[in-house]
């Protein structure tokens, strides 16, 4: 037993219940989660075991459409809509790179040996438009799965993801500019499969704050110790905007997580633009703050007051009242019989 007083396996259930409810506002799904434990408790305290009280209950699926259904907000699929966002970023990141590689970068070929110099005309001038378009194969090998059927949606997207990872290891310099793109094909591969068995928790959330922060942290203690020196606008950019966007991380707000992924954008095109001996640094790093900032802002719920989340799917109002989603479905012996 836990300290609720439930077994793990109504725990377990609750978790469920509270990842199917992503798109409801937190403060709703708090008390929704409530009612459900609530009940929960009262019928093991009244001597039925925990696996008819979640027999009785459903699904946790159908408890969070029926909560859905008296919110006014259309029905979705949690995981299946996680994994279309993180597809959609994954494509785009594989467009950016697909540009950079073959306008952008005089020395990467991605067909030969990198034997030429930094002034020498891209891949698009040198060898054509029908060979720089083979680098937007990795990014369609990314976007596949939007397009496919859904029973085949995840194994394809774990597919890719191998594939991906492959190419990257495989591929010399020019893979390396695949890696961001082969880490957004595992978190769109990985994280529906998480979230659809619960998991991304608060310490999730707190770790993921805690990374989106070290940049911010080292920065810091090297400007203490005199090792580096940053000026106020280096202190903003460096210290403050990291600590900043992982306090918000680290307390589930997507703000934090968008800011995080933008941030990584931001410096890959950075350092695409500024190669430096440092480079492949910055370019890693700055995939990793992308694809972790994006897998957040998937699976992050938007705060109350929300005016998308808030609204029906006809764009009125939903109801003020809190729905209950009640077991409905669970055979009560005492509820059913007349009073007196």
């Amino acid at each position: 037993m836990s300290e609720d007083g439930l077994p793990e396996v109504a725990r377990t259930y609750l978790r469920a219940l509270d990842a199917e409810l992503s798109d409801v506002p937190s403060g709703t799904v708090e008390e929704i989660v409530a009612d459900v434990r609530a009940h929960i408790a009262d019928a093991l305290d009244s001597g039925r075991s925990a696996d008819e009280v979640l027999a009785g209950l459903g699904a946790a699926r159908d408890v969070a459409r029926q909560a859905r259904e008296e919110l006014g907000l259309p029905d979705q699929d949690r995981p299946a809509r996680v994994g279309r966002t993180l597809s959609l970023v994954a494509a785009a990141v594989g467009v950016l790179i697909a540009v950079c590689v073959s306008i952008l970068l005089p020395s990467t070929v991605p067909v030969e040996p990198i034997q030429a110099d930094a002034g020498e005309p891209g891949v698009l001038h040198r060898l054509g438009p029908g060979i720089a378009l083979l680098t937007l194969l990795p990014a369609l090998l990314a976007a596949a799965p939007l397009v496919a059927p859904t029973r085949v949606r995840p194994g394809l997207r774990l597919a890719g993801a191998i594939v991906l990872t492959m190419f990257a290891c495989a591929a010399g310099e020019t893979g390396l500019y695949y890696f961001p793109l082969a880490l957004m094909a595992w978190a769109a591969a990985l994280v529906p499969w998480a979230v659809r068995r619960g998991a991304g928790g608060r310490w999730w959330h707190i770790l993921a704050g805690g990374f989106v922060a070290m940049p911010g942290v080292l920065v810091a203690v090297a400007s203490a110790g005199d090792s580096v020196g940053v000026g106020w606008a280096g202190a903003a950019l460096w210290i403050a905007g990291p600590l900043a966007a992982g306090a918000l991380c680290a307390y589930r707000f997507r703000t934090g997580y968008a800011v995080t992924a933008l941030a990584g954008a931001l410096v890959m095109i950075l350092a695409m633009a500024e190669r430096g001996f440092l480079f492949a640094a910055f370019w890693l790093f700055g995939g990793l703050y992308l694809a972790l900032g994006a897998a957040g802002y998937a699976v992050s719920r938007p705060a109350d007051g929300d005016p998308v989340t808030s609204r029906s799917a006809d764009g009125d109002p939903g109801p003020p009242a809190r729905p209950r989603p009640a077991p409905a479905t669970e055979a009560d012996p005492e509820a059913a019989a007349p009073a007196g």
